[in-house]
């Protein structure tokens, strides 16, 4: 397939595992001005991770990496980091429940009950928001024999060539064949990808 739709790994934690290593950015959204309001696990920030339906945030160090691959169009601009907490998750054992479950049992609660550590989320150094262009329209088509269920499909004819971009009116990111080749060769552990449906 000439574009796949680019993810997060999953994670051996599931829900928890999600939380801890990707952060959060849909609970608390963007700010008035339009800055992602990150809550997240530190000091270790994975070069690129996925914390809300449709957000990249990528480390500065990684941010300079993407400049030098010239993908068009990709802008960025600094998260605000509000809730940053100390916890560690690479001691967890992947083949076990996470060792920090919070009381609630709620996987969001490995931040939100944590305090806020500033001193923890300065040595973090700047997170950013990878801004994607729209690039793509897509059409949604009901499967009858699928019980009805609606696929979301790429229109191909629509894409103007952005290596990763969005598409009008939904919440994936897609990566074009040089995209993934790139991201795989870079950070193949902090990435997953999945066919979409192209017409």
């Amino acid at each position: 397939m000439p574009i796949k739709i680019l993810e997060a790994p999953e994670s051996p934690w599931g829900d928890y595992g999600d939380i801890a290593v990707q952060g959060m950015s849909a609970h608390l959204g963007r700010d008035s001005g339009g800055v992602l309001q990150l809550e997240r696990s530190g000091t270790f920030v994975p070069p690129i991770t996925f914390p809300g339906i449709s957000d990249i945030v990528v480390t500065d160090e990684f941010k300079r990496r993407l400049e030098s691959a010239d993908f068009a169009r990709l802008a960025f601009r600094a998260v605000a980091k509000v809730h940053i907490v100390r916890l560690d998750w690479r001691t967890w054992d992947p083949e076990a429940d996470p060792a920090d479950m919070p009381e609630s049992g709620e996987p969001e609660d490995l931040i939100l009950a944590r305090p806020h550590d500033e001193t923890l989320a300065r040595a973090m150094g700047v997170l950013w928001d990878v801004v994607l262009p729209v690039d793509a329209s897509v059409e949604r088509v009901r499967r009858a024999q699928d019980g009805g269920n609606v696929e979301i499909v790429l229109r191909l004819a629509s894409w103007t060539g952005a290596d990763l971009f969005r598409a009008e009116g939904v919440g994936l990111i897609y990566a074009s064949e040089r995209a993934q080749s790139w991201l795989a060769s870079e950070v193949a552990e902090w990435i997953a990808f999945r066919d979409c449906l192209i017409a």
